[in-house]
């Protein structure tokens, strides 16, 4: 490496060992809270334009939310590889072992690749039978299908910007990650009008927007290994697959992989039910308008649960980078940091909800039924959004500190083991209404349990996070890139 390039590195490493916590939480922050804000409006722009399609506005706003279940795998895959890596070379760069992080984020590469083939190949071919299965009508597939198709085709170019987007902030450049993600999501607000309405393909023309867009992202994203100034360089031979390696990356990515992959499963299972109880509560036309307000429900929800995942990503190299250090105050004032930025973030946004949600629905599409519907949805749905503010930083936690089980186990609680069961118990007495309250009410317990596993886990890194004496001299970077966390 040369002197260039080790005064970069050692400049972010020494702020991220001494700085003040709490600027530095909001420092590192507020770029990737603006980029993870941009790239939401990859999916809100096309529904919010979608909607805006004369006559037929309300049914190819209700089809391309059908594909939501998809791109959430898109993202889950992402996830695995990206989040997993940055995670692994934030504590390597913590030891100091410079050259593990770049076999790292070259693995990354390699397994991004793989899962791009594997999911173009396979999702292009059975999209139909995945779009009937998550609730797509015979009236919604016209819509729903051809920019599912679209969006799968291009996916490569997702995949490979945002997982490799998240080594470069693991290396403590929050700004390159947020700028790459500005410039992709603006580029597709911009083209979205244009495709749709001035070259009048409809939903086709959303997809291929947003697939140019996430095209030049990528373009950014792998221009900064290739810079002179990186951290990271990219080469064929640290691209070979190295079994440690990769274990290390899923050991770590497969907290949010899973997150995001019963998203999926979650998305479908609500859109089954918006149907059955839409039709049964609203009449003709109500699975359709259900279906609709959900989809609307779930671009709020995104516009503030972006930022709260901007503060995960930009506290997570200071809390994983202090624990590589074994420095248990800075880790835990990172946590708390984080997590009042986070519950700041999202109360504002509940009470934007509970003030104005006809103006957000209406703002998608002019139906009044659907306006009606999803105004009070919404309000039901997110009642609980302050508590997530906590929740998701907890969660986040455990995975940047290499506790991938206890991870998993805060994803599934919310999203998975309380979710599932209330999705049958409350629509029966409740109907469209129990379908709405589902998610609050696991909101509230599985906020409730994460505080317990925040505290018990303190007292552990006081224990276990002693100070020790520095290597005399860097790891090898055949090193497996996985910590020795405390067993869960």
């Amino acid at each position: 490496m040369d002197n260039k390039k080790a005064e970069a590195g050692g400049s972010s490493e020494a702020r991220m060992a001494s700085g003040s916590v709490r600027w530095l939480v909001l420092s590192y922050s507020i770029p990737t809270i603006i980029g993870m804000t941009v790239n939401s409006l990859y999916g809100i722009a096309d529904r919010f334009w979608v909607g805006q399609i004369q006559g037929a506005g309300h049914l190819a706003l209700s089809g391309i939310g059908l594909s939501l279940p998809i791109t959430n795998i898109i993202m889950a895959l992402s996830m695995l590889a990206g989040i997993g890596a940055a995670a692994n070379i934030s504590i390597q760069l913590g030891k100091g072992n410079r050259e593990g992080a770049r076999v790292t984020a070259a693995n990354a590469l390699t397994v991004i690749l793989f899962f791009c083939l594997l999911f173009t190949v396979f999702g292009y071919a059975f999209a139909p039978q995945f779009l009937s299965l998550v609730g797509a009508t015979p009236e919604l597939l016209p819509y729903s299908l051809p920019y599912t198709r679209i969006i799968i085709g291009g996916s490569v170019f997702n995949m490979a910007s945002f997982a490799m987007n998240h080594p470069i902030r693991a290396t403590g450049n929050p700004r390159r990650f947020a700028l790459t993600q500005l410039v992709g999501g603006i580029t597709n607000i911009v083209l979205d009008p244009i495709f749709i309405f001035v070259f009048g393909l409809g939903v086709e023309g959303a997809a291929i927007a947003t697939i140019i867009s996430q095209a030049v992202a990528a373009v950014m994203v792998f221009s900064y290994y290739f810079s002179k100034d990186a951290v990271l360089k990219l080469s064929w031979a640290n691209m070979r697959p190295r079994p440690s390696v990769i274990k290390a990356i899923f050991s770590i990515g497969v907290s949010p992989f899973i997150l995001q992959l019963t998203n999926s499963f979650i998305v479908a299972l609500a859109n089954s039910k918006l149907a059955e109880y839409g039709a049964r509560d609203l009449g003709l036309g109500g699975d359709a308008a259900a279906i609709g307000a959900m989809t609307v429900i779930m671009s709020v929800n995104m516009l503030f649960c972006m930022p709260v995942f901007g503060i995960n990503q930009g506290s997570q190299p200071i809390v994983g980078f202090n624990y590589g250090r074994r420095d248990a105050s800075r880790v835990k004032s990172a946590f708390l940091w984080s997590a009042l930025y986070a519950v700041i973030i999202t109360t504002f946004g509940f009470l934007v909800v509970q003030i104005g949600a006809e103006g957000l629905v209406s703002a998608f599409n002019k139906d009044g039924a659907l306006t009606g519907i999803g105004s009070k949805g919404m309000r039901i749905f997110l009642c609980m959004l302050p508590l997530v503010g906590f929740q998701i930083p907890a969660s986040n936690f455990f995975q940047a500190i290499g506790r991938a089980k206890m991870s998993i186990v805060l994803s599934l609680l919310r999203q998975v083991l309380l979710l599932v069961p209330l999705y049958f118990i409350l629509p029966p007495f409740f109907g469209l209404d129990g379908v709405w309250a589902a998610q609050p009410i696991s909101d509230f317990i599985a906020t409730a349990v994460s505080c317990a596993l925040i505290a018990r886990e303190f007292k552990i890194l006081d224990r276990k996070l002693k100070p020790q004496e520095p290597p005399a001299q860097e790891p090898s970077a055949l090193e497996p890139t996985g910590i020795n966390a405390p067993k869960d």
